[in-house]
Protein backbone atom coordinates (compact mmCIF):
# COMPACT_ATOMS: atom_id res chain seq x y z
CA UNK A 1 0.00 0.00 0.00
CA UNK A 2 2.77 2.74 1.13
CA UNK A 3 4.70 1.65 -2.24
CA UNK A 4 1.59 2.23 -4.38
CA UNK A 5 1.38 5.84 -2.40
CA UNK A 6 5.15 6.72 -3.22
CA UNK A 7 4.21 6.06 -6.97
CA UNK A 8 1.43 8.30 -7.56
CA UNK A 9 2.89 10.74 -5.00
CA UNK A 10 6.20 10.57 -7.46
CA UNK A 11 3.99 10.26 -10.52
CA UNK A 12 1.97 14.28 -9.42
CA UNK A 13 5.49 15.42 -8.73
CA UNK A 14 6.89 14.78 -12.27
CA UNK A 15 3.83 16.03 -13.64
CA UNK A 16 3.83 18.97 -11.38
CA UNK A 17 7.26 20.23 -13.21
CA UNK A 18 5.91 19.31 -16.71
CA UNK A 19 2.74 21.14 -16.34
CA UNK A 20 2.16 22.51 -13.53
CA UNK A 21 0.17 21.91 -10.63
CA UNK A 22 -3.43 22.48 -12.38
CA UNK A 23 -2.15 20.31 -15.07
CA UNK A 24 -0.57 17.84 -12.49
CA UNK A 25 -3.76 17.82 -10.68
CA UNK A 26 -5.99 17.32 -13.52
CA UNK A 27 -3.55 14.08 -14.80
CA UNK A 28 -3.74 12.52 -10.84
CA UNK A 29 -7.88 13.09 -11.40
CA UNK A 30 -7.28 11.27 -15.03
CA UNK A 31 -5.26 8.57 -13.39
CA UNK A 32 -7.72 7.78 -10.87
CA UNK A 33 -10.72 7.54 -13.07
CA UNK A 34 -8.37 5.48 -15.42
CA UNK A 35 -7.68 3.18 -12.64
CA UNK A 36 -11.29 2.52 -11.61
CA UNK A 37 -12.35 2.06 -15.25
CA UNK A 38 -9.80 -0.77 -15.06
CA UNK A 39 -11.31 -1.93 -12.10
CA UNK A 40 -15.28 -1.76 -13.25
CA UNK A 41 -17.26 -4.96 -14.26
CA UNK A 42 -16.73 -5.34 -18.31
CA UNK A 43 -18.41 -7.20 -20.87
CA UNK A 44 -16.25 -8.01 -23.42
CA UNK A 45 -18.30 -7.85 -27.17
CA UNK A 46 -16.96 -8.58 -30.81
CA UNK A 47 -18.18 -7.58 -33.94
CA UNK A 48 -17.48 -9.38 -36.95
CA UNK A 49 -16.31 -8.20 -40.22
CA UNK A 50 -18.93 -7.65 -42.46
CA UNK A 51 -22.01 -7.25 -40.28
CA UNK A 52 -24.87 -4.49 -40.83
CA UNK A 53 -25.77 -2.39 -37.96
CA UNK A 54 -29.12 -4.22 -37.91
CA UNK A 55 -26.64 -7.72 -37.32
CA UNK A 56 -25.16 -6.19 -34.70
CA UNK A 57 -27.92 -4.60 -33.01
CA UNK A 58 -29.05 -8.49 -32.94
CA UNK A 59 -25.94 -9.91 -31.54
CA UNK A 60 -25.99 -7.08 -28.43
CA UNK A 61 -29.44 -7.69 -27.41
CA UNK A 62 -29.00 -11.66 -27.62
CA UNK A 63 -25.88 -10.83 -25.33
CA UNK A 64 -28.00 -9.41 -23.01
CA UNK A 65 -25.94 -6.02 -23.24
CA UNK A 66 -28.69 -3.74 -24.90
CA UNK A 67 -31.91 -3.87 -26.46
CA UNK A 68 -31.33 -4.14 -30.70
CA UNK A 69 -34.08 -1.21 -30.85
CA UNK A 70 -32.17 0.55 -27.90
CA UNK A 71 -28.91 0.38 -30.26
CA UNK A 72 -30.28 1.40 -33.46
CA UNK A 73 -32.15 4.76 -31.64
CA UNK A 74 -29.00 5.58 -30.06
CA UNK A 75 -27.14 5.55 -33.64
CA UNK A 76 -29.92 7.43 -34.91
CA UNK A 77 -29.47 10.07 -32.38
CA UNK A 78 -25.88 9.90 -31.94
CA UNK A 79 -23.77 13.16 -30.87
CA UNK A 80 -21.68 13.13 -34.02
CA UNK A 81 -19.77 16.57 -33.49
CA UNK A 82 -16.90 15.19 -31.64
CA UNK A 83 -16.09 13.29 -34.61
CA UNK A 84 -16.54 16.05 -37.40
CA UNK A 85 -12.42 15.83 -38.54
CA UNK A 86 -12.81 12.44 -40.48
CA UNK A 87 -17.01 11.19 -40.10
CA UNK A 88 -18.59 11.99 -43.44
CA UNK A 89 -21.66 14.32 -43.40
CA UNK A 90 -23.49 11.61 -45.18
CA UNK A 91 -22.58 9.00 -42.19
CA UNK A 92 -24.54 11.00 -39.25
CA UNK A 93 -27.98 9.59 -38.70
CA UNK A 94 -26.86 6.30 -39.68
CA UNK A 95 -23.06 5.43 -39.48
CA UNK A 96 -23.24 2.28 -41.40
CA UNK A 97 -19.98 1.22 -42.68
CA UNK A 98 -18.11 3.39 -39.75
CA UNK A 99 -18.74 1.21 -36.28
CA UNK A 100 -15.27 -1.07 -37.02
CA UNK A 101 -15.23 -4.45 -36.64
CA UNK A 102 -12.95 -5.59 -33.25
CA UNK A 103 -13.27 -6.73 -30.26
CA UNK A 104 -14.20 -4.57 -27.31
CA UNK A 105 -14.63 -3.81 -23.50
CA UNK A 106 -17.71 -2.20 -22.22
CA UNK A 107 -18.42 -1.52 -18.72
CA UNK A 108 -21.48 -3.63 -17.17
CA UNK A 109 -22.59 -0.85 -15.71
CA UNK A 110 -22.22 2.54 -17.71
CA UNK A 111 -20.74 5.78 -15.73
CA UNK A 112 -23.67 8.22 -14.61
CA UNK A 113 -25.18 10.17 -17.71
CA UNK A 114 -24.15 7.80 -20.54
CA UNK A 115 -25.68 5.00 -21.95
CA UNK A 116 -24.09 1.83 -23.11
CA UNK A 117 -25.33 2.19 -26.52
CA UNK A 118 -22.95 5.44 -26.94
CA UNK A 119 -19.86 3.94 -25.29
CA UNK A 120 -19.90 1.30 -27.74
CA UNK A 121 -20.47 3.81 -30.24
CA UNK A 122 -18.06 5.75 -29.57
CA UNK A 123 -15.78 3.01 -28.81
CA UNK A 124 -16.21 1.89 -32.11
CA UNK A 125 -15.98 5.28 -33.87
CA UNK A 126 -12.92 6.23 -32.19
CA UNK A 127 -11.22 2.60 -33.55
CA UNK A 128 -12.53 3.57 -36.92
CA UNK A 129 -10.61 6.88 -36.44
CA UNK A 130 -7.20 5.71 -35.70
CA UNK A 131 -7.42 3.06 -38.17
CA UNK A 132 -7.94 5.62 -41.31
CA UNK A 133 -4.70 7.64 -41.83
CA UNK A 134 -4.15 10.88 -43.86
CA UNK A 135 -2.29 8.81 -46.40
CA UNK A 136 -5.36 6.95 -46.94
CA UNK A 137 -7.77 9.89 -46.99
CA UNK A 138 -4.73 11.22 -49.68
CA UNK A 139 -5.47 7.57 -52.04
CA UNK A 140 -9.73 7.79 -51.91
CA UNK A 141 -8.92 11.41 -53.58
CA UNK A 142 -6.23 10.07 -55.94
CA UNK A 143 -8.97 7.24 -56.86
CA UNK A 144 -11.56 10.57 -57.27
CA UNK A 145 -13.47 9.29 -54.44
CA UNK A 146 -14.76 10.80 -50.98
CA UNK A 147 -14.00 8.20 -47.77
CA UNK A 148 -17.80 7.46 -48.12
CA UNK A 149 -17.61 6.32 -51.17
CA UNK A 150 -14.35 4.14 -50.47
CA UNK A 151 -16.48 2.87 -47.63
CA UNK A 152 -19.66 1.88 -49.82
CA UNK A 153 -17.00 -0.26 -51.99
CA UNK A 154 -15.44 -1.44 -49.06
CA UNK A 155 -18.11 -2.91 -48.06
CA UNK A 156 -19.61 -4.27 -51.08
CA UNK A 157 -16.17 -5.89 -51.24
CA UNK A 158 -16.61 -7.10 -47.76
CA UNK A 159 -19.68 -8.83 -48.89
CA UNK A 160 -18.64 -10.20 -52.08
CA UNK A 161 -15.10 -11.41 -51.01
CA UNK A 162 -13.58 -14.26 -48.82
CA UNK A 163 -10.76 -14.28 -46.79
CA UNK A 164 -7.63 -13.86 -49.49
CA UNK A 165 -6.41 -10.54 -49.85
CA UNK A 166 -5.33 -10.68 -53.39
CA UNK A 167 -8.97 -11.97 -54.93
CA UNK A 168 -9.97 -8.84 -52.46
CA UNK A 169 -7.79 -6.34 -54.54
CA UNK A 170 -8.75 -7.72 -58.18
CA UNK A 171 -12.50 -7.75 -57.35
CA UNK A 172 -12.22 -4.44 -56.45
CA UNK A 173 -10.31 -3.63 -59.51
CA UNK A 174 -13.48 -5.20 -61.94
CA UNK A 175 -15.60 -2.60 -59.70
CA UNK A 176 -13.27 0.26 -60.76
CA UNK A 177 -13.43 -1.14 -64.30
CA UNK A 178 -17.16 -1.24 -64.44
CA UNK A 179 -17.86 2.04 -62.87
CA UNK A 180 -15.52 3.53 -65.67
CA UNK A 181 -17.04 1.48 -68.24
CA UNK A 182 -20.52 3.11 -67.14
CA UNK A 183 -21.48 -0.72 -66.49
CA UNK A 184 -23.80 -1.54 -63.69
CA UNK A 185 -21.51 -2.93 -60.48
CA UNK A 186 -24.22 -6.29 -60.54
CA UNK A 187 -23.45 -6.69 -57.05
CA UNK A 188 -25.64 -9.31 -55.62
CA UNK A 189 -24.67 -8.14 -51.96
CA UNK A 190 -26.01 -4.82 -52.65
CA UNK A 191 -29.47 -6.30 -53.77
CA UNK A 192 -29.46 -8.79 -50.14
CA UNK A 193 -29.29 -5.47 -48.35
CA UNK A 194 -32.20 -4.18 -49.89
CA UNK A 195 -34.52 -6.86 -49.87
CA UNK A 196 -33.24 -8.69 -46.59
CA UNK A 197 -32.22 -11.96 -47.66
CA UNK A 198 -29.60 -14.33 -49.26
CA UNK A 199 -28.99 -15.80 -51.56
CA UNK A 200 -30.84 -13.55 -53.87
CA UNK A 201 -33.40 -14.74 -56.75
CA UNK A 202 -34.36 -13.15 -60.05
CA UNK A 203 -37.35 -11.61 -58.94
CA UNK A 204 -35.22 -9.43 -56.50
CA UNK A 205 -32.85 -7.95 -59.27
CA UNK A 206 -35.90 -6.30 -60.24
CA UNK A 207 -36.78 -4.55 -56.79
CA UNK A 208 -36.91 -0.81 -57.21
CA UNK A 209 -33.70 0.57 -54.95
CA UNK A 210 -31.25 2.76 -55.20
CA UNK A 211 -29.11 0.01 -53.77
CA UNK A 212 -30.12 -2.23 -56.51
CA UNK A 213 -26.84 -2.55 -58.76
CA UNK A 214 -28.36 -4.23 -61.42
CA UNK A 215 -30.90 -1.69 -61.86
CA UNK A 216 -29.19 1.24 -61.04
CA UNK A 217 -25.25 2.27 -62.64
CA UNK A 218 -22.17 3.15 -60.27
CA UNK A 219 -22.04 3.09 -56.27
CA UNK A 220 -25.01 2.74 -54.14
CA UNK A 221 -26.01 5.46 -51.69
CA UNK A 222 -23.93 3.85 -48.83
CA UNK A 223 -22.19 1.38 -47.47
CA UNK A 224 -24.22 -2.02 -46.66
CA UNK A 225 -22.01 -3.34 -44.16
CA UNK A 226 -19.20 -2.48 -41.68
CA UNK A 227 -16.45 -3.71 -43.85
CA UNK A 228 -12.98 -4.78 -42.30
CA UNK A 229 -9.13 -3.09 -42.91
CA UNK A 230 -8.49 -5.42 -45.54
CA UNK A 231 -10.89 -4.43 -47.47
CA UNK A 232 -10.83 -0.92 -46.95
CA UNK A 233 -7.41 -1.50 -48.44
CA UNK A 234 -8.83 -3.35 -50.77
CA UNK A 235 -10.80 -0.58 -52.29
CA UNK A 236 -8.13 2.29 -51.77
CA UNK A 237 -5.45 -0.04 -53.62
CA UNK A 238 -7.49 -2.58 -56.33
CA UNK A 239 -5.25 -4.46 -58.69
CA UNK A 240 -5.24 -2.80 -62.10
CA UNK A 241 -6.58 -5.59 -64.74
CA UNK A 242 -9.08 -6.17 -67.84
CA UNK A 243 -11.39 -7.93 -66.15
CA UNK A 244 -14.72 -6.81 -65.87
CA UNK A 245 -16.49 -10.10 -64.66
CA UNK A 246 -15.87 -12.49 -61.44
CA UNK A 247 -17.50 -15.48 -59.64
CA UNK A 248 -16.68 -17.36 -56.44
CA UNK A 249 -16.34 -21.10 -55.91
CA UNK A 250 -18.91 -22.35 -53.62
CA UNK A 251 -16.33 -25.38 -52.40
CA UNK A 252 -13.17 -22.96 -52.18
CA UNK A 253 -14.50 -19.68 -51.83
CA UNK A 254 -11.71 -18.06 -54.08
CA UNK A 255 -12.69 -15.86 -56.88
CA UNK A 256 -12.20 -16.92 -60.37
CA UNK A 257 -12.14 -13.89 -63.03
CA UNK A 258 -12.82 -12.98 -66.61
CA UNK A 259 -12.71 -10.22 -69.13
CA UNK A 260 -15.64 -10.87 -71.25
CA UNK A 261 -18.69 -12.00 -70.97
CA UNK A 262 -18.68 -15.12 -73.11
CA UNK A 263 -15.87 -16.12 -70.30
CA UNK A 264 -17.41 -15.50 -67.76
CA UNK A 265 -20.63 -18.00 -68.76
CA UNK A 266 -17.73 -20.56 -69.41
CA UNK A 267 -16.54 -19.96 -65.68
CA UNK A 268 -20.06 -20.24 -64.35
CA UNK A 269 -20.83 -23.58 -66.47
CA UNK A 270 -17.64 -25.07 -65.03
CA UNK A 271 -17.89 -23.91 -61.35
CA UNK A 272 -21.03 -23.61 -60.09
CA UNK A 273 -22.78 -26.94 -61.41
Amino acid sequence: MIKKLLISFFLVLAAIGAVGLYGALKYRDELRQARQTAKAPQNSITFLEGWNNTDIGGYLQKQGIVSSADFLLAIKNFDTSAYDSFLPKEAKGNLEGFLFPDTYFIPKNPPAGQSLSDIIISKALDNFSQKITPAMKQQAASKGLSLYQIMTLASILEKESGANQDDKKTIAGVFYNRLGAGMPLQSDATVSFTVGHSPITGDDILVDSPYNTYKYKGLPPGPICNPGLNSIMAALYPTDSNYFYFLTIPETGRAVFAVTYEDHLKNKAKYLK
